[in-house]
């Protein structure tokens, strides 16, 4: 197993995350048993990738994809600013089953922002599966239908989250080891 000098500890391994997602994916196809139309599945890039594409391979429907990208983190562990789309999606969504696949909600602002923005286009329906739910650190009023695992207030890194661009490619999610990223960040000011 891929082990990082910046991982503390291992939160959710390899095994749990392809299981659950299993789990999730049997749970979203019998949710939606009776479309006429494809379902799209909106992910929220960056961090979306590599659960969306794990998700995609065991949903047992059909399906479309797209992709948004909304800054509000900017490379930084904390939120910054504001949610700010940065990219749409093309997919004509009206009249279409819709749902957001993210990766972590936390405060949940991006998410509210994301379903008020894509119910300007009409689509029939507008659900939320994420595959962690920080529901501690939540400012505002808004729930994933479905989610993989609740985590606790840390900073977390792997499988699609990262710390400056980085470590998105562990197959599992770790807690940071928050003294040797001050380490590294007091390196590179000096």
């Amino acid at each position: 197993m891929i082990k990082h000098d910046l991982v503390k500890e291992i939160l959710i391994s390899e095994t749990e995350i392809k299981k659950r997602i299993s789990e999730l994916a049997v749970e979203i196809k019998n949710h939606y048993s009776n479309l006429k139309k494809p379902l799209v599945l909106i992910g929220i890039l960056r961090g979306c990738l590599f659960f969306l594409s794990d998700f995609m391979m065991e949903l047992d429907l059909a399906c479309a994809v797209d992709f948004m990208y909304v800054e509000s983190y900017a490379g930084q562990k904390t939120r910054t600013f504001e949610p700010k789309i940065k990219l749409d999606i093309f997919t004509n969504i009206k009249d279409h089953d819709v749902l957001i696949v993210e990766d972590i909600i936390d405060s949940g602002k991006t998410l509210v922002k994301l379903v008020e923005h894509l119910k300007l286009k009409a689509p029939k329906s507008v659900k939320i599966l994420t595959l962690l739910d920080k529901k501690i650190k939540r400012e505002v009023k808004i729930e994933a239908d479905w989610f993989g695992f609740e985590v606790p207030d840390n900073f977390l890194i792997g499988y699609g989250l990262d710390y400056q661009e980085q470590l998105r490619n562990l197959p599992y999610i770790a807690i940071a080891n928050l003294e040797k990223i001050k380490a590294l960040e007091s390196k590179k000011m000096s």
